[in-house]
């Protein structure tokens, strides 16, 4: 299968690469960090060396990346089978809303919402032109309705994406392209270590996962996956009652009492 992916050189995102890079699968990798891109696409081909890695920055607040990026891996891998749209950001301000910058506002939404819809049409665009392919958009906190405190922005930038996945589902049954979301829940990455504190040390370290975890399971579903308008979830709400009862075996896991990281965080 071939894969492209934007915003993974690091977190969630590199790990869905390497998840499906271990299954034999060809991968386009990208962020818009050229230097970082090309370092990883090194560290890949050196772990990965019989599969097909490429990559490419993209800036997905700029529909031309974005373009440019389809055009790229079309010309290196030909078909596409999954587009993943992962890249995010929370624009580095844990704030209220009122205190939250106007710069924040545009960055956290051209990024993640714009920035999804963008990359959702120029996929739907290239699948529906080669006649199948498979479109996931990465949810996050706030997707499922739920309250994002000091993460407002962000939450509202997510909390449209199981909304557009039932808009577009309706707008492509007569093509053969099915429209996705993925949800890892918690993860541990460096979007969740910048509001880790002393008070909520304690809940990342029973909810959060490496990002290893929730991939190995999404990327198994993933691959098997057929028609549209799944949503594919880590957790399930029983899962996360047990979490909550053994607490006791993961204290101290990924963040110690005062919040700090006691693991090397990507």
């Amino acid at each position: 299968m071939n894969i492209v992916i934007t915003g993974s050189t690091k977190g969630i995102g590199l790990a869905l690469a390497k998840e499906f890079l271990r299954y034999g699968d060809n991968v386009v990798i990208s962020s818009r960090n050229q230097e970082l891109v090309e370092q990883r696409v090194e560290e890949l081909k050196e772990e990965f060396p019989k599969n097909e890695i490429y990559g490419t920055k993209c800036d997905v607040t700029i529909v031309e990346d974005i373009e440019e990026l389809a055009s790229f891996a079309k010309e290196n891998l030909k078909i596409i089978d999954f587009w993943i749209n992962n890249a995010g950001t929370n624009g580095g301000e844990y704030k209220e809303l009122t205190e939250v910058s106007d710069n924040t506002l545009i960055t956290v939404l051209t990024t993640n919402l714009l920035g999804t819809l963008r990359g959702t049409k120029i996929a739907l665009n290239l699948m529906k032109t080669q006649g199948s392919g498979h479109i996931f958009n990465m949810a996050g906190w706030g997707a499922g309705g739920r309250p994002s405190p000091k993460l407002a922005v962000y939450g509202a930038s997510k909390a449209p994406v199981p909304q557009l996945t039932k808009s577009l589902v309706k707008e492509t049954k007569e093509y053969n392209v099915g429209i996705h979301y993925l949800n890892p829940r918690m993860v541990v990455t460096e979007f969740l270590a910048q509001h880790v504190n002393k008070e909520s040390a304690k809940i990342f370290n029973i909810l959060a996962e490496k990002p290893e975890e929730p991939v190995k399971y999404l990327v198994k579903k993933m691959r098997k996956i057929k028609g549209t308008g799944k949503s594919l979830s880590y957790s399930s709400s029983l899962q996360i009652f047990w979490k909550f009862l053994t607490a006791s075996k993961r204290k101290n896991r990924f963040f110690d009492e005062e919040g700090a990281p006691l693991i090397d965080i990507q």
